[in-house]
């Protein structure tokens, strides 16, 4: 299977909706998931009912794999690619300090570790000694947050409403990692990726949301030419006996997979909020279900599933992927 890197530049603010938080218009998230970005390319594809389920197809039988999306960063000519901090306890050194001023710094900066979300991928390999040693590495400013206020014009009294965005600062922006099992996959999938980009991602296009191009040609992970792509590949074409960390939306199935949870550290999200579909009058709320988020550790990979939402009140039914998209990390290097 050959993996690319695709990085996406957004040219309008993003409204990446947070249901882990409660899912109001003011809760935001960094990074969209793959089972949304996976539901956007269905929606896409929903004119061409064949096209449509050949795509679901190759997703849910693993010949076309993706990653959620995560944050890049281009520092000069470099280009910083960004992927979640594994969820694994390490022991930390102790704390020997002279002053209450070098205290004082020491306690925030073991703040601000526990707070970061995500590292480069050249510095996975070098995790265990970031956290013991307390090695507080400067995170890039991504976006720009801001809250806008909207008016709700259905009734007989309009109401007005805030919603939470995100804006892009010019050299950052959101990149996915998608493996194809064939040439004319990728073929398939630029058309798509293309098409999409004019549609949007996320919540709130109608108000023209979400809408990006493609930053820069897709990277051929093999022919990888910087220090976090070249990471990227490693990590992914990792034996399968190395420590292995959850890079989308992952929906385990089988008991198997999720006794062998148990021995791995994981976090579980939830995942709601409502559905669009073309040819339906309305959104339609679908049912929740439970991911493991991006970042979850275990000690092999699992494979979850796609899943199936069906409702009267939609014109065919809305797919969702929760196939699991694992790469090996080594944390004690």
């Amino acid at each position: 299977m050959d993996y690319y890197v695709y990085p996406l530049r957004f040219v309008t603010p993003v409204h990446f909706g947070d249901t882990a938080q409660g899912g109001t218009l003011e809760d935001l998230s960094l990074t969209f998931s793959s089972d949304s970005f996976f539901g956007a390319c269905c929606n896409e594809l929903a004119h061409n009912t064949e096209v449509l389920y050949t795509f679901i197809d190759d997703v849910m039988n693993g010949r076309i794999v993706m990653s959620s999306l995560f944050p890049y960063y281009i520092d000069g000519d470099n280009w910083q690619y960004y992927v979640p901090v594994p969820m694994i306890r390490v022991e930390t050194a102790d704390i020997v300090t002279r002053s209450y001023t070098e205290t004082k710094l020491e306690a925030i900066k073991q703040k601000r570790l526990k707070k970061r979300a995500y590292m480069r991928a050249s510095q996975v390999k070098h995790f265990s000694d970031t956290v013991q040693y307390h090695i507080d590495g400067v995170m890039p400013i991504f976006v720009e947050r801001n809250v806008t206020t909207q008016v709700n014009m259905r009734g007989t009294q309009s109401r007005p409403y805030y919603v939470g965005n995100y804006r892009f600062m010019p050299n950052a922006g959101l990149y996915i990692i998608i493996g194809f099992s064939d040439e004319n996959q990728k073929n398939f999938f630029d058309a798509l990726i293309e098409s999409i980009g004019y549609t949007g991602i996320g919540g709130k296009r109608s108000s023209g949301y979400g809408k990006f191009e493609l930053a820069d040609d897709p990277t051929w992970l093999s022919e990888g030419f910087y220090e976090d792509d070249i990471a990227l590949y490693d990590m992914i074409s990792a034996p399968q006996e190395s420590i292995r960390m959850c890079m989308s939306t992952c929906v385990p199935q089988m008991v198997e997979d999720i006794q062998r949870l148990k021995q791995g550290q994981f976090k579980l999200k939830k995942r709601s909020g409502f559905v669009v579909a073309e040819g339906a009058t309305t959104q339609v709320k679908r049912k929740s279900y439970y991911a493991l988020a991006e970042g979850s550790i275990s000690q092999h990979s699992i494979e979850g599933a796609v899943i199936k939402i069906e409702s009267d009140a939609l014109p065919y039914a809305v797919y969702r992927n929760g196939r699991g998209f694992w790469i090996g990390v080594d944390l004690h290097e």
